[in-house]
């Protein structure tokens, strides 16, 4: 089955150079450029054994790509990869039918129909097909509506210590790790980003076992789904290699998410100075300080 890994593979090869490259975010005239580059040069040999496999196994012409049952396998390969199906696996699916679409109606695959080809391909969205955890209400641990100012004040500094962890030996900042990558496409420096993953999932696990007052559930919430989007964000950045558009839509969806834990922070900081409530200046909670 090389020539149908080979056709998962295309994706990898067009992404990896500037998807992730760039600015940790996709640029849709670069990519458009580098993907008709692709398809022109490196990628086009083996999009033509395909249409050259197809036509000599009697695969009718027009604009639908009709498989007899001889080479029925490598539709399938595509369209349903082992495992979850991915936003790379279903680039490199759209990658494929479009070109053999465009030679099957007898259209000389220049430089201008391969961008054309690239700009349809783009043109799409490529979501994948997981998302993050999300937590509700009945997974956190409620104080009734009458909580004290010293239970809200515990709350703070409960939080102040549970947010600024300490991170672990040889632990970088996940963009930092990411971008290494994309620079030097040295997939092993991936791998530390275990401990990074680690380190939120535990913040996770503490918020959600720690007393929330009433008036701060849903800032609590919005915490705890804000780290389980930069999780879930971080494990995409990290299977970059397998599946390198997933870990496009990582970078933005991980951006989101930090806004949106920043979000929930200063709502939360709102409250306890609604409630003229301060924190030592030398403990984690003075975050919440005017």
């Amino acid at each position: 089955m090389p020539r149908i890994i080979a056709a998962l593979a295309i994706a990898i090869a067009l992404i990896i150079g500037v998807f992730i490259i760039k600015n940790k975010s996709a640029t849709p005239n670069n990519s458009t450029t580098l993907i008709a580059e692709q398809i022109q040069t490196t990628n086009q040999p083996v999009l033509e054994s395909y249409a050259q496999e197809l036509e000599a196994s009697g695969v009718a012409s027009g604009t639908t790509i009709i498989l007899p049952p001889a080479v029925s396998d490598i539709t399938s390969a595509i369209t349903s990869p082992s495992g979850p199906i991915t936003a790379t696996s279903k680039l490199a699916q759209n990658v494929f039918e479009t070109y053999m679409n465009t030679k099957q109606s007898g259209v000389d695959v220049s430089s201008d129909v391969a961008t054309q080809i690239a700009d349809n391909v783009l043109a799409q969205g490529y979501s994948d097909s997981e998302s993050a955890k999300t937590y509700s209400a009945v997974n956190i641990k409620k104080t009734n509506n009458s909580a004290t100012i010293a239970d809200i004040k515990n709350y703070g500094d409960a939080l102040g210590n549970i947010l600024s962890a300490s991170a672990a030996p040889g632990e970088e900042f996940e963009l930092d790790v990411f971008q290494a990558f994309a620079n030097s496409g040295n997939e092993t420096v991936l791998a530390s980003l275990s401990l990074n993953i680690a380190r939120y999932q535990k913040m996770i696990s503490s918020l959600l076992n720690i007393s929330v007052p009433a008036n701060s559930v849903q800032s609590h919430l919005a915490l705890i789904n804000s780290l389980s989007g930069m999780v879930f964000a971080i494990q995409k950045m990290q299977n970059a290699p397998a599946d390198p558009v997933g870990s496009v839509n990582a970078i933005q969806n991980y951006e989101k998410s930090v806004e949106s834990l920043t979000s929930a922070i200063t709502a939360l900081k709102n409250l306890f100075i609604s409630e003229n409530i301060e924190f030592s200046a030398t403990s984690p909670s003075n975050m919440f300080n005017k």
